[in-house]
């Protein structure tokens, strides 16, 4: 299967019901966190997963959703 890699935060309401679905399927993934504090999500690479500037953006293989 693919590498999923979900990238947010896990305060984000947004996120953890990603998070809550890949448990539930019991699937294998990578959390990768995003600095907002620093307006990481404003900035590029992270722009390039989803262009409005909001978490979460998962990556499954070469698949993008956000």
């Amino acid at each position: 299967m693919a590498t999923i890699k979900v990238h947010g935060l896990t305060m984000s309401g947004a996120t953890r019901r990603v998070l809550v679905c890949l448990y539930e399927k019991d699937l294998d993934f990578e959390l990768v966190p995003v600095n907002m504090s620093t307006g990481a999500h404003k900035q590029e690479p992270f722009l390039s997963l989803n262009p409005f500037g909001q978490i979460p953006a998962v990556e499954i293989g070469d698949l993008q959703l956000f």
